[in-house]
């Protein structure tokens, strides 16, 4: 299935927020996530909660899961597990629960790498 029929909210967050210069966007994936939520309502940012969800769950495979996310949503956003950050299954994790609290007040908690992909 098309990832941006099966998925169009994280096509949208990803491809406009987490691109490959997301670093115009903001300081780090916190950042990234409110500019994507700006005045959406709480119903729109869990709804695409519940597309993280079903991501995650639809790609239990790292490495597929990966490719979905760099090579077909457009991110461009390392969490860099390497340097300490959260794996990406982790990280997209965290960011669903970003969400779903209103995309308000978390700490980054990620390293990040600033140069993206």
């Amino acid at each position: 299935m098309d990832s941006q029929v099966a998925y169009p909210r994280l096509w949208q967050m990803f491809g406009a927020f987490f691109h490959q210069d997301w670093d115009f966007e903001g300081d780090d994936w916190p950042d990234l996530v409110r500019n994507f939520a700006g005045v959406k309502p709480q119903a729109e940012l869990d709804a695409t909660a519940a597309e993280l969800d079903r991501l995650l769950a639809d790609l239990p495979d790292d490495a597929a899961l990966d490719r979905e996310l760099y090579d077909v949503l457009g991110c461009s956003f390392l969490p860099r597990p390497d340097l300490g950050g959260p794996t990406v299954r982790v990280w997209l994790g965290q960011i669903a629960t970003f969400l779903r609290g209103g995309a308000q007040d978390a700490e980054p908690g990620a390293a990040s790498d600033r140069r993206g992909i």
